[in-house]
């Protein structure tokens, strides 16, 4: 089963770079892919993202997913981040992030790699690892999902927190296998 994507057609563009536009729609930036404008990330999912990421921020921050960069300005809010290493394989999208929403932070290096390339090749270790998911989560993702997480632990110090991004749209019978994947 897989999630079916959101469309919209209306809205004033504002950044693009290849098939990667951001567009305002009454004040709130929403990233999509095209062709068929494919909705990835909304500027008002920031209340989801405070409820998953809570507290847990601190030190040297790992995030999987750039999208707008919603995750990354929250994470970088937190009291006790030292650093964030933002990993997204999509230049456009990096592209288009910085010049719609662009986050002015000497503590946040943005990597344009695929995420679980640089999580196999890193010998840096974090404190608090975010990784945004929430296309992937039916039962053609919860295995990648997976190996990821299993992988992150290499570099997850001691006492440290991973963390994926929950789409509140995802169905019921996947809630459950998402949050097993994350328990310690």
């Amino acid at each position: 089963m897989t999630t079916t994507p959101i469309y919209f057609t209306h809205g004033d563009l504002i950044a693009e770079s290849g098939n990667m536009r951001i567009y305002d729609f009454n004040g709130l930036l929403h990233l999509e892919e095209g062709p068929g404008h494919t909705l990835w990330a909304i500027e008002d999912e920031i209340d989801e993202y405070k409820e998953q990421i809570g507290n847990y921020p601190r030190g040297d921050c790992l995030e999987i997913g750039l999208g707008l960069g919603i995750a990354s300005r929250h994470i970088l809010s937190c009291r006790g981040v030292n650093s964030l290493t933002t990993v997204e394989i999509s230049e456009d999208t990096i592209i288009v992030q910085k010049q719609a929403y662009f986050i002015d932070d000497k503590r946040h290096e943005v990597v344009c790699m695929d995420g679980l390339s640089y999580i196999n090749s890193t010998d840096k270790a974090f404190d608090f690892i975010f990784m945004d998911f929430y296309h992937f989560i039916d039962e053609e993702g919860l295995p990648e999902i997976e190996t990821y997480v299993k992988a992150c632990k290499r570099i997850l110090r001691k006492d440290g927190k991973i963390v994926g991004w929950f789409d509140i749209h995802t169905p019921e019978e996947f809630v459950e296998p998402f949050y097993e994947i994350f328990k310690e």
